[in-house]
C-alpha cells in the first residue's frame, strides 16, 4: 500500500439554512425562534360578510347570516318646519283680498249711479271708469299674490303630511300648483289636495294607513271651498261685463248685484280660509313630529 493515510471521522454535511427573503411554506415556520413567532404578525382571520338580502328577497342561503330589514326610506330634501308664519302671511294678504272685493263692488255701484244722475256728463264717467279699473288691478294683483303665498304654505304643509303618514294621496306634489292653474280641474282638485293633507295631519290618523282616500273631508274643508267656487264664478261674470264695456244702466246695475254678491262670498271664504290655515297649522303642532318610518307597524294578532 502506498501514501496510505489515516482515516479519520466522516464529516457532517452543514443544514441548510432557509432563505429570509423567501416566503414560507406555512404561516408560521417551525424553524423560527419561540420568540419570533410570537411577535411574527398573523393575517386575520376571514370572517364572512353578513347577509343582507332586498326587502322581500325572501329566506337568505344556507350559512349566510341573516340580518333583519328595515323598511325603504323615502328620501329627505327637508326636516319637519313650523308653517305659522307663511300661514300668517297667506292670512293677511287673503284679508287683503277681501277689502278689495269690497271696494271693487263700491267701484261697480259707483259707475252705475253715476250713470244714472250724470248720464250727459262724460268727464264724471271717465272718473268713475278710471277708480273702477284701478280698483280692478289692485284688486288683481292682490289676489295674485295671496294665491302664491297659499300655494308656498300648502306645498309644506304638505310636505310635513307625507312625512307625518305613509297614506298615499290622491295626487302628486305637482299638483299642489297644477290643481289651481289647470282648467276645469281646478274646480274640485285643490279642494281634494286639501282633504288629503288634513287627514294626514291629523293625529288620530294611523301612521301606516296605506291610503287617505277613504278618509271623508271635513265640514271646514267643504264650507271653504264651495263659498270660495261660488265667489269665483260670479267675480268672473262681473269682470267679463266689465272688460266688455258694459254702458246701459241696467248692465251696469246687474253687475254691481254681482259684485257685491261675489264680496260676500269672499268675505265668507277668507274667514274660512283663515280657520283652515289655523286648523292644519294646528293639527301638525299637536302631532309628534316623528316620521312615520320611525313608527313601529302595527304587528298582526297572533293566532
Amino acid at each position: 500500500m502506498t501514501g496510505s493515510t489515516a482515516a479519520g471521522p466522516p464529516l457532517q454535511p452543514e443544514p441548510i439554512r432557509p432563505d429570509p427573503l423567501r416566503p414560507p411554506a406555512t404561516d408560521l415556520p417551525s424553524y423560527l425562534p419561540e420568540t419570533q413567532r410570537s411577535s411574527t404578525p398573523q393575517p386575520p382571520q376571514y370572517q364572512p360578510a353578513p347577509y343582507l338580502p332586498p326587502p322581500y328577497a325572501g329566506p337568505a342561503p344556507n350559512g349566510a347570516h341573516l340580518m333583519p330589514t328595515r323598511p325603504p326610506q323615502p328620501p329627505l330634501d327637508r326636516w319637519f318646519t313650523s308653517e305659522h308664519a307663511m300661514g300668517l302671511a297667506a292670512s293677511i294678504l287673503i284679508g287683503v283680498v277681501t277689502v278689495m272685493s269690497w271696494a271693487t263692488a263700491w267701484s261697480d255701484w259707483n259707475s252705475y249711479r253715476t250713470l244714472r244722475r250724470y248720464a250727459g256728463d262724460p268727464d264724471r264717467m271717465d272718473d268713475a271708469d278710471l277708480i273702477s279699473g284701478l280698483f280692478g288691478i289692485i284688486a288683481a294683483l292682490a289676489l295674485f299674490a295671496a294665491a302664491a303665498v297659499f300655494v308656498v304654505w300648502l306645498w309644506r304643509v304638505r310636505w310635513n303630511a307625507e312625512m307625518f303618514c305613509r297614506g298615499e294621496h290622491r295626487f302628486t306634489r305637482g299638483w299642489v300648483l297644477g290643481s289651481w292653474i289647470v282648467p276645469v280641474v281646478n274646480l274640485w282638485y285643490p279642494k281634494q289636495v286639501v282633504d288629503d293633507v288634513v287627514a294626514a295631519s291629523d293625529p288620530r290618523t294611523p301612521p301606516h294607513v296605506p291610503t287617505l282616500r277613504g278618509i271623508p273631508g271635513t265640514r271646514l274643508v267643504w264650507a271653504w271651498w264651495l263659498t270660495w267656487v261660488v265667489g269665483l264664478v260670479l267675480d268672473n261674470i262681473a269682470q267679463r261685463s266689465v272688460l266688455d264695456g258694459a254702458a246701459e244702466l241696467g248692465e251696469l246695475l246687474q253687475n254691481a248685484v254681482m259684485s257685491t254678491v261675489s264680496a260676500v262670498s269672499t268675505t265668507a271664504a277668507a274667514v274660512l280660509a283663515v280657520l283652515l290655515i289655523r286648523r292644519i297649522n294646528d293639527l301638525q303642532t299637536q302631532r309628534p313630529w316623528t316620521p312615520w318610518w320611525a313608527v313601529e307597524p302595527p304587528q298582526p294578532p297572533a293566532r
